[in-house]
């Protein structure tokens, strides 16, 4: 097994290479992953496990051509489009690369990672090359949802799911860097939860954003004890804030938990270091004001995302009008 694969990359990284996928010709796979994952590295090994003119049964050698380039970034049969649209002049040059001959390695690897696919055109483009098999080529897509990918492409790769790993195993992976000695078991937990169970994004919130997140929950508990017009003065969302988004999801998160625990669904809660807080804070507020405010903050980040042309300050003062009209009335 490559040692430089993360833990919860491991097992299907295995099913992957251990597969009959690689005696084909041309073939199209799909791998689903629900959150931040790494799963480049463990693209990057599989295709490097293909590559390696002297692989063993789980591992590449390191040390041959294909290897060395592929370790290099450098290898003539390796393309990689990231986060992009599909247009025509990439068709073009991806169809310079399917005729292109092949250098070093057996196969060529066209990989996609979270690609918008909404030309028709370039869709049949794609499914051509992966049904005749005089091209060799293999081509990889990565994606959150299945159905940004169409489903004539879909219908016709193998198709694999990476799922979060769970609390256990990133606590373990946590606790052998030995950098959060400094925070206890709960803090540790909440972080995992409010980063969806990303071990990447968890580590990037301990070290980074941790402080800004205690002063978020201080000032949310003021303005929600203290002052509501706390909030409609812009002090805790400001749109000079860079973290603004931050703030929002956090806010998205304490409001899950009142939902949580009105339910009895006290295990489920994400902000488990900050739980009489929001005991408290659930006895303050009712159900119905906070399903309006949810609504309120899910549709402020639907235009935020998709509105580019919309004045994103008038946005966020409508927000916070609003939310303040829901709870003080």
């Amino acid at each position: 097994m490559n040692k430089n694969l993360y833990p919860w990359l491991k097992s299907l990284y295995k099913i992957i290479i251990k597969s009959n996928l690689f005696i084909k010709d041309n073939f199209g796979l799909i791998i689903k992953f629900n959150s931040e994952l790494k799963i480049d590295v463990l693209i990057f090994n599989i295709v490097k496990w293909m590559f390696c003119t002297y692989k063993l049964k789980s591992n590449a050698c390191n040390n041959c051509i294909n290897c060395v380039l592929l370790n290099n970034k450098n290898h003539p049969n390796f393309y990689i489009f990231k986060n992009d649209f599909l247009h025509i002049e990439k068709v073009k040059y991806l169809n310079k690369v399917f005729s292109n001959n092949l250098y070093v390695s057996v196969y060529k690897v066209i990989y996609f990672s979270n690609f918008d696919f909404k030309n028709k055109f370039i869709n049949n483009f794609l499914l051509r090359i992966i049904e005749e098999s005089l091209y060799n080529v293999i081509i990889i897509f990565t994606c959150w949802m299945n159905f940004i990918i169409p489903a004539t492409l879909f219908s016709r790769c193998y198709k694999y799911n990476l799922y979060a790993p769970n609390e256990n195993i990133i606590l373990k992976w946590i606790y052998k860097k030995k950098l959060f000695n400094n925070f206890d078991k709960y803090q540790l937990l909440t972080a995992i939860r409010i980063s969806n169970n990303s071990p990447t994004l968890t580590i990037f919130l301990l070290t980074n954003l941790w402080k800004l997140r205690i002063k978020f929950i201080n000032d949310f508990s003021f303005m929600f004890f203290k002052n509501h017009n706390y909030l409609f003065n812009n002090k805790i969302f400001s749109y000079k804030n860079n973290f603004l988004i931050n703030y929002i999801y956090w806010f998205i998160y304490i409001l899950l938990d009142l939902l949580k625990i009105s339910i009895s669904y006290n295990n489920l809660i994400y902000n488990i270091d900050y739980i009489k807080k929001i005991y408290t804070l659930s006895r303050e507020i009712s159900n119905n004001k906070i399903f309006l405010i949810l609504d309120e903050l899910y549709l402020f980040l639907n235009k935020y995302f998709n509105l580019l042309n919309y004045n994103k300050k008038i946005l966020l003062y409508k927000l916070n009008y609003n939310i303040f009209f829901i709870l003080n009335n």
